[in-house]
């Protein structure tokens, strides 16, 4: 027998490879359910095998919410064509109250965003708490039925550890988008990616 042939039996006999284990600071590891946009419940672990751009805020957000969505909305704009299809958004709102899903349904559809890579969560305060914590993005209620909080994006990797935060509203997503496409081309990369 040969070592070719050896190897082929051993790796039948073995059965289908073992899922790789997450890392300790991956995101995915917390599973709290999160409501979407569709009514959907899920856990974090829905985006793992993708890169995500991920924000959080509120949609009656008068303030830095825009300015977050907008400069998302640019770098899926400004996306390479083969990187497109290997991004994922997401928006998860600190006002579960009011944040519905058919309320970010609507906030979705009236600034024209593509529900195949966009998704919009909602959870109970304190899985929203954690999140935030995880994302190092703070927040509180601002007393006139708001809230006052950072303003960061970030690049999540597909075994869900972040790999950049854009922080602050002034900043331009150019640095993103460079992030986001180095992140695409790590993950096509990998033997299977």
């Amino acid at each position: 027998m040969t070592l070719r042939g050896l190897l082929l039996i051993l790796a039948l006999a073995s059965g289908p490879a073992a899922a790789q284990p997450l890392p300790d600071d991956s995101l995915y590891n917390l599973s709290e359910t999160w409501t979407r946009q569709d009514n959907v419940t899920v856990q974090l672990d829905a985006l793992k095998g993708q890169v995500v751009v991920a924000a959080m805020g509120y949609t009656t957000c008068t303030q830095l919410c825009p300015a977050l969505v907008a400069d998302m909305m640019w770098l899926d704009a400004h996306l390479p064509s083969g990187a497109a299809g290997k991004v994922r958004f997401a928006f998860f709102s600190f006002d579960a109250e009011a944040d519905t899903p058919e309320r970010m349904s609507l906030y979705a559809q009236g600034h024209g965003l593509d529900l195949a890579r966009w998704s919009l969560f909602e959870s109970d305060a304190d899985t929203t708490r954690e999140l935030a914590a995880a994302f190092g993005v703070g927040y509180r209620p601002d007393g006139a039925g708001g809230f006052d909080h950072t303003a960061v994006i970030s690049v999540i990797a597909p075994d869900g550890r972040i790999l950049y935060q854009q922080k602050g509203a002034e900043a331009h997503p150019r640095d993103l988008l460079a992030k986001v496409v180095d992140a695409v081309s790590a993950m096509t990369a990998r033997p299977g990616g």
